[in-house]
């Protein structure tokens, strides 16, 4: 992935479109999100939106690693100042007080990714950040094991993980007397019982 332009660089209308297709998407659906309706939660008309976005698809991708790399961010702060032992509470501890916060982030990931079942090329975008998300969980892995640096093991349950995750929030999102709480509890239990040293 390229490096994300720093704040002082971003364009104000981009990033107000960006928002806004987040928001639409998050509120109203994949499927709502036109482009006239994005543009007009941004509050320009859509051929401006064009002229920063050549597709409604390269807008919600634009979104979708925007949300990324604040996740990315967020985590690996985490991660620098937690011990190794530390490592797999303080991420459910992140994961469970987030929640609320990424539930959008989750609603519109996983819109896109339904989408993506019959769309090629929105398949190989989720695929790069479900592959970036998956890495950040495996470096926790590894930085609860001492490690800088992941081995397959790491990246074969922080993949295993993920897939959990992605579950257990498409339930609660659908459900919200999902007990999330208690799916959470297991997963923590599983993910230590994973690092556990192998006999």
């Amino acid at each position: 992935m390229t490096a994300a332009p720093t704040p002082a660089k971003r364009n104000p209308t981009r990033e107000r479109l960006i928002e806004a297709a987040f928001a639409v998407v998050a509120r109203e659906g994949l499927e709502a999100a036109s482009v006239k309706t994005i543009a007009a939660e941004a509050g320009i008309t859509p051929g401006l939106m064009h002229y920063h976005f050549p597709t409604k698809d390269a807008l919600l991708e634009a979104a979708l690693r925007r949300s990324l790399e604040a996740y990315r961010e967020r985590v690996r702060s985490r991660r620098a100042v937690t011990p190794p032992g530390g490592q797999l509470a303080a991420f459910f501890a992140d994961a469970r007080s987030g929640v609320e916060a990424d539930a959008d982030f989750f609603r519109v990931r996983l819109a896109f990714a339904a989408q993506a079942l019959t769309h090629p090329g929105l398949a190989a975008v989720l695929r790069d950040l479900n592959a970036a998300a998956t890495e950040e969980t495996a470096l926790t892995f590894a930085a609860a094991a001492g490690r800088s640096t992941p081995n397959d093991r790491d990246q074969a349950l922080a993949a295993t993980l993920k897939a959990a995750f992605d579950g257990v929030m498409l339930a609660w999102l659908n459900d919200p007397a999902f007990p999330l709480d208690a799916a959470g509890a297991i997963l923590e239990d599983a993910a230590q019982r994973w690092l556990a040293p192998l006999p």
